[in-house]
């Protein structure tokens, strides 16, 4: 039985299971990427019948280099497990090799998320800057991406902490060097985008905070960490997160700096807390 034929027969077989249409639809669209992948990796030169635990570890792997979230990949090597439940009960395999591979754990040690400089190119592309909101977004990621910063760090930031008088300036972290403070250097881009935020930002009173809503109420830890999925996202990127920005800083900079000097810069007390940035 050809592929083609083979994946129609499992489409019928799942809708007579009485699945619900969203489960249906996910459970295709997961097999047609894993079929996808199948036929056009080095691996994937047999009939679907003939894939082996080895595929589809190599299949898990390739979603881990992608970025792919770990509910994604579960999800995925489930729809796998479905798919060769399937084939196995019509007898054209003796056994369901995705049933050897186990789920990703969610606090399996794997490697950071690090964007390349095309990702981060679509990231801050995904940022319109049509009006004050993006304008601050914009400022915010590329604060991110310039220092490293903690968000807890970044929404704690107030206006007098920034010095932005000649072309790169720099940013104020902390009360002093005795309790943890540092001074991290801002490049020219970032400071032309915390310029024209600083122009438009909203105001209210008795708020100096740097990042403001449009009411010119602080931000919260949260919202930030919202705002850069909700980019990634759009930019067609998965798995972004402000902790993604901060190992993309790190990594970049550690090309250019030994790692003592990164530690200092990203506030880290030891270098063994600073060596999870090298992967």
């Amino acid at each position: 039985m050809g592929d083609e034929n083979l994946l129609a027969r499992f489409e019928e077989y799942i809708v007579g299971l009485g699945l619900a249409p969203a489960t249906i639809a996910n459970y295709l669209a997961d097999v047609h990427n894993f079929t996808t992948w199948f036929s056009e990796s080095a691996l994937g030169r047999l009939p679907l019948v003939d894939a082996s635990p080895e595929h589809v570890r190599h299949y898990c792997q390739s979603l881990r280099k992608q970025g792919r979230s770990t509910s994604t990949i579960n999800r995925r090597l489930q729809a796998v497990r479905k798919f060769y439940d399937f084939v196995e009960h019509i007898g054209l395999a003796s056994r369901n090799p995705a049933r050897d591979v186990e789920r990703v754990s969610e606090h399996s040690d794997t490697s950071p998320r690090i964007l390349t400089a095309d990702e981060v190119n679509k990231l801050l592309h995904a940022v319109s800057d049509k009006d004050s909101l993006q304008r601050r977004d914009r400022a915010i990621l590329l604060l991110l991406l310039d220092t490293g910063i903690k968000v807890r760090e970044l929404v704690g930031l107030r206006v007098d902490d920034l010095d932005l008088s000649v072309g790169t300036g720099y940013a104020w972290i902390g009360e002093d060097l005795q309790s943890g403070g540092r001074c991290l250097a801002l490049g020219s881009e970032t400071c032309a985008a915390l310029r024209t935020y600083l122009r438009i930002r909203a105001s209210a009173p008795g708020v100096d905070r740097l990042f403001v809503s449009r009411q010119g109420q602080s931000l919260s830890v949260r919202t930030v960490q919202r705002l850069v999925s909700n980019y990634g996202r759009a930019a067609g990127l998965e798995g972004v997160s402000a902790q993604t920005l901060r190992y993309t800083f790190a990594h970049d900079a550690l090309e250019e700096r030994d790692l003592s000097e990164v530690a200092r810069i990203l506030g880290l007390r030891d270098l063994t807390s600073a060596r999870r940035y090298l992967d």
